[in-house]
């Protein structure tokens, strides 16, 4: 069925353009605050056969970082634990700095994370950007920037800026244009479509 694989591109490309326009407008740019992931202070929810393990750590004002490790890749979650097991293909790490994104009223709307990704040799490191999951709204990952790319940062952060209209029961994860192949081994919940 063609036109749905159409219109999913289609949002991607929207998306990506937003992303843009929020980087190169002159419109309110979100706010960033940071924390640290410190293990010795996360809480075991449960633990696995396979040496997997869900953990619960402190995060910014009350909103928990909810780290899951499963076959040694890595998928967090911020708020509240969400369902979907979302990673990147190869093995991977996480850094320790959580960027939290607020909007103008000071409400945390994403967060940004640095993963280590390797595999046979080859290494690559990606920032990932979560909407944050709340009652009020689902929580997954948007999107993925190659984290070697120039402006990386600053692409992560208009990705985002998203977050507030960012549907996460049907747009797909926007990854960065010119990722390299460890970093679009990217497994979220709604893939980009494929050529």
């Amino acid at each position: 069925m063609p036109f749905p694989r159409k219109a999913a591109a289609m949002r991607v490309v929207s998306l990506l353009l937003a992303a843009a326009a929020v980087l190169t407008g002159s419109g309110v740019q979100a706010a960033s605050t940071y924390t640290k992931i410190d293990f010795a202070e996360c809480e075991t929810l449960e633990t696995y056969e396979d040496g997997g393990a869900d953990l619960r750590c402190p995060g910014l004002d009350g909103l928990d970082v909810f780290v899951s490790e499963g076959d040694a890749r890595l998928d967090v979650d911020y708020g509240m634990k969400g369902e979907n097991f979302e990673t990147f293909s190869a093995f991977n790490t996480i850094g320790e700095t959580v960027e939290w994104l607020s909007d103008a009223r000071g409400v945390p709307q994403a967060a940004i994370l640095r993963y280590s990704i390797s595999v046979d040799g080859r290494e690559a490191q990606a920032l990932v950007i979560s909407r944050i999951n709340t009652e009020a709204q689902d929580g997954c990952v948007i999107g993925v920037v190659d984290a070697r790319l120039e402006q990386a940062n600053g692409m992560a952060r208009g990705i985002g800026a998203m977050a507030p209209t960012f549907d996460c029961s049907i747009d797909p994860v926007v990854i960065a244009p010119g990722a390299s192949e460890l970093v679009l081994g990217f497994n979220g919940a709604n893939q980009p479509p494929s050529d």
